[in-house]
Order: structure tokens, then C-alpha cells, then sequence
């Protein structure tokens, strides 16, 4: 028998079938009316990590997720295939060895002579490549927006809290020119000439302090043990806990993995408010416990939770998300400029973990601090 190019018929789907089975850039698999694997090409070993012998009488559900699995997904595309003549989807899927893969997939139903559904072709195309591209576009993106955002936060540095105490200086400048033979007064003048000087260097220092961390994320990670950086920050106080008698009660630290220099200015910050923040004597309670957390991707992670309590001022919590935007002071009462939480939250961010803050004006506030055990990029 011929066909109409006088082609023998066999010899042209011999052809054909070799056709599929040579193809490697794409995953061709012929599926019975169930989803059971009847037959598949080279690009199908390629991509799906199985031999021929290994796959075939397997139902196609093994190369999806668990979750995907127990969804029903790989049926709902069977039935819509076999509903609307084809289905079409696009997902992380699973290899043999168990790695992942972003893939692109089309079955179509496969009809006899009577229209009935016979079967089903798979074809899958691996875009891990272009997924991982537009993650990335995507990272960069919001990494460019939250440059802008620090851009905006050092504009409003720029327009508003640094020039309050030039303004203050060139006031009392002035007074103190209007003044110039009275001695009390003109010293008493050069005196707030000199703290706002104090003040707007003292900003212009946590300023830098708060861009240099953006540079530092890619600092290398080692172990680093909460004892010790605790022990250097308790000395780096030694004089304000003896002065407030401050009771500083600390279970056992772990160590986590991290950047030690940003690690120091963490703890220096959380035990510098507590012990500023306070009108009586200072308590102030460290404790860590080993913790599992539900991430948003709802993987879990096991880490390190560690919680500061102190007696302190304390504040209203409806201030809470506030506390940790930069130049935010939540108090008038004390010195500062607003910048210390906001640099705890950037460390912590920098450490793949998060910080908490619970608080009760008049009764004190509570830190906690999530630091993973592994640090991915």
C-alpha cells in the first residue's frame, strides 16, 4: 500500500516515530485514557531523569509535587483534556532524583474513528531557565524599589532631621552674636550650639550605619556565638548597668550562623533601649528556645527564637509596625534618632529571619527575634 506521494505507508510512519523518539528538547509521552505511561522519547528520559523500563505502566501523576498530587491536579488536566480536547498548564514538576523542574505542558486527547477518547499525549517543555530568569527580574525589581524607598527615607533625612539642628545653630549663633558681652548667656548659648553640633553628627552616624548594611548582606556567614557577642556588648555598657543597676537575667544562647559585626550592633541596640528606655531600675530577661516556623511557601524551617523582655516605658502596640521605620521615635522623652530599630530590622532581614515587638505602655516591651538555622540566598 501507497500513499498519495507513492511513499510506502509503513516506511512513512516509521519515520514519524522515529521522529518522537529522537526529539531531547521535548518530553513526548503517550498516556492510556487513565494516565498510565505507554510510551515515551529520548526528551522524555532527558528532562524526567527515567529510563524507558522504569517508567512505562507508571501513571504521568509521578511527576507532579505531593501537594499538586493531592490537589487532583494531574486528573482535573486529564478531564479537560478530555472535555475540551486539550489541557495546558505550567508548574514546578519532579524528577527521578527528586530535584524539580519548571515545566510547560500540553495534553491533548488522542480520539478513535467514533470520536471516543483513546488515550492521551503529554508533551513537556523544561523552562526552568526562563523561571529562574524572571525570579530573578523579579528580585531585581524589588530590590530596586526598596533602594528607592531608602533613597526617599535619606531625602527626608536630608530635608528634615538634619536641618533642625543646623537651624538650631545658626538661632543661637545669632543669639549668642546679640549676647557676645554677657558671659552666662553667651555660654549658655554655645552650650545648645554644641548639642545640636552632638546631635547632628550622632545622625549623620547612624545614618551611615543604616546605608552600610545594604553592603554588608554579602558578608560571609560564620558561627557566632549569642554568649560571647552578649558578653561584649554587657561590657560595652558596663558603666550604664552600674550606674542603673540594671538585673540582667540570660538563659543559655545558642550559636547561630551570621555576620558577627551586625550581630553586635543587633544586641547593642535591643540592650541599649532597654536600658535607656526605663524610669526605675532596669530588668531585663534573654531567653532562646529551638523553633520550627511555617515560611510563606509553606515549607517549614527550624531556627533559633530569641526573646528580650524588659520593665521599661514601654508604648502604645498600635505603634508597633512604626517602631521599626527609620527615623520613628515613639518617645519625645528620650534621646535618639530613630534609627536604631529600624537597623535591627535590617539586620535581622539581612539574617533570613524577622523581629517581632509586643509592648504595654507604663509595663514594657517584649523583642522576639527568629534567626534560621541555614541561611540561603
Amino acid at each position: 500500500m501507497k500513499n498519495d506521494n507513492s511513499t510506502p505507508i509503513f516506511q512513512t510512519d516509521y519515520r514519524f516515530q522515529r521522529m518522537i523518539e529522537e526529539v531531547q528538547d521535548y518530553a513526548i509521552i503517550l498516556l492510556d485514557v487513565d494516565g498510565t505511561i505507554q510510551n515515551w522519547n529520548k526528551g522524555a528520559q532527558k528532562i524526567k531523569g527515567y529510563q524507558e523500563q522504569e517508567i512505562l505502566g507508571q501513571n504521568f501523576s509521578v511527576f507532579y509535587l505531593p501537594e499538586d498530587q493531592k490537589e487532583g491536579l494531574p486528573f482535573r488536566l486529564i478531564d479537560e483534556a478530555k472535555l475540551n480536547g486539550r489541557a495546558s498548564h505550567e508548574g514546578w514538576r519532579v524528577r527521578k532524583d527528586g530535584t524539580t523542574f519548571w515545566g510547560y505542558i500540553v495534553i491533548t486527547a488522542l480520539h478513535d474513528e467514533k470520536d471516543n477518547v483513546i488515550g492521551f499525549t503529554k508533551v513537556t517543555r523544561d523552562l526552568t531557565e526562563r523561571k529562574l530568569a524572571e525570579e530573578q527580574k523579579d528580585r531585581d525589581a524589588k530590590s530596586i524599589e526598596m533602594q528607592n524607598k531608602r533613597l526617599e527615607e535619606f531625602a527626608y533625612v536630608t530635608s528634615h532631621d538634619l536641618q533642625e539642628p543646623v537651624r538650631k545653630i545658626r538661632a543661637f549663633a545669632d543669639l549668642a552674636k546679640s549676647e557676645i558681652d554677657d558671659r552666662e548667656k553667651l555660654e549658655w548659648y554655645l552650650g545648645k550650639i554644641e548639642n545640636s553640633a552632638e546631635k547632628m553628627a550622632q545622625l549623620i552616624k547612624d545614618v551611615l550605619a543604616f546605608s552600610k548594611l545594604a553592603h554588608e548582606q554579602h558578608l560571609q556567614f560564620t558561627p557566632v556565638d549569642l554568649n560571647a557577642v552578649l558578653h561584649n556588648v554587657v561590657t560595652e555598657f558596663e558603666v550604664s548597668i552600674s550606674e542603673k543597676q540594671v538585673v540582667l537575667e540570660v538563659s543559655h544562647l545558642p550559636v547561630i550562623l551570621g555576620i558577627p559585626v551586625q550581630i553586635h550592633q543587633l544586641f547593642s541596640n535591643l540592650i541599649g533601649n532597654a536600658i535607656k528606655f526605663n524610669h526605675g531600675v532596669p530588668h531585663i530577661s534573654l531567653t532562646s528556645i529551638p523553633v520550627i516556623k511555617n515560611r510563606e511557601d509553606s515549607e517549614q524551617e527550624s531556627g533559633h527564637q530569641i526573646t528580650l523582655t524588659d520593665n521599661g516605658i514601654g508604648f502604645d502596640q498600635k505603634y508597633a509596625e512604626k517602631a521599626f521605620e527609620p527615623f520613628k521615635r515613639l518617645s519625645a522623652e528620650f534621646k535618639g534618632t530613630g534609627i536604631g530599630l529600624a537597623l535591627c530590622k535590617r539586620i535581622v532581614e539581612n539574617h533570613k529571619g524577622w523581629i517581632e515587638v509586643q509592648s504595654v505602655p507604663g509595663k514594657g516591651t517584649t523583642f522576639s527575634v527568629f534567626f534560621p538555622e541555614s541561611i540561603s540566598e
